[in-house]
């Protein structure tokens, strides 16, 4: 019996061993996790948290994005105006990864690869239906339907206070109406593949890319 135990827990230990998890591997996929669930969440900031430097620079973080409206603010729009039009923006960028599923871990000395399973709009929708253009449209239709308040309005004001009054009333409609296109569109899902460096003890992410079909 006592041969039999010490045979059986030998066996068990080897196995123990061979399926103990890769402490890199671990650790990428922790990386990964936390940028996927600060994604989820629109909070570019912390998604920045596990980015190297020049991944950053490239997706932008929530205080660069409320810099770019800054030239607004100094128009004399609202700061509760861009704040509430960021918001919805960043409403519909979350739509994009409603979903993950973190599948295949590789690590390769100092870099890494995770492949993701993402379901929400496609990236590719927000990038087609984000557009000038469609910005242009909906402040044209809103223009449209608000002629007379408009030009009640810039009676008596001048031409920098009826500007701003216009993006008042404006950028918070086409936020409005950017998240609700987002929602209406097609769920779908999608092969991410998530490269990572090794930097000092920790991993950051380089590169996010959607794997072509």
């Amino acid at each position: 019996m006592k041969k039999f135990l010490a045979a059986l827990l030998g066996v068990t230990l080897l196995f123990a061993a061979g399926c103990g998890a890769n402490p890199e591997a671990e650790a990428v996929k922790t990386t990964a996790d936390s940028f996927l669930k600060a994604q989820q969440e629109g909070n570019l900031d912390e998604a920045a948290k596990y980015m190297t430097e020049s991944a950053v620079q490239d997706m932008g973080t929530m205080s660069e994005l409320r810099d770019s409206l800054s030239m607004y603010e100094e128009a004399g729009v609202s700061g509760d105006t861009l704040d509430t039009f960021m918001d919805s923006m960043l409403k519909a960028y979350r739509l994009i990864w409603e979903k993950y599923e973190i599948g295949d871990v590789k690590v390769d000395g100092e870099t890494a690869t995770v492949m993701v399973k993402v379901t929400g709009v496609p990236m590719e929708v927000m990038e087609k239906e984000m557009t000038e253009e469609f910005g242009a449209n909906v402040a044209g239709q809103w223009a449209e339907d608000h002629m007379e308040e408009i030009q009640n309005y810039a009676t008596g004001h001048t031409e920098e206070e009826t500007f701003a009054w216009l993006m008042d009333q404006m950028l918070p409609a086409a936020g409005k109406e950017a998240e609700a296109k987002m929602d209406e569109s097609e769920r779908k899902a999608s092969d991410y593949r998530l490269t990572l460096n090794k930097e000092g003890d920790d991993w950051k992410i380089s590169n996010v890319e959607v794997k072509s079909e």
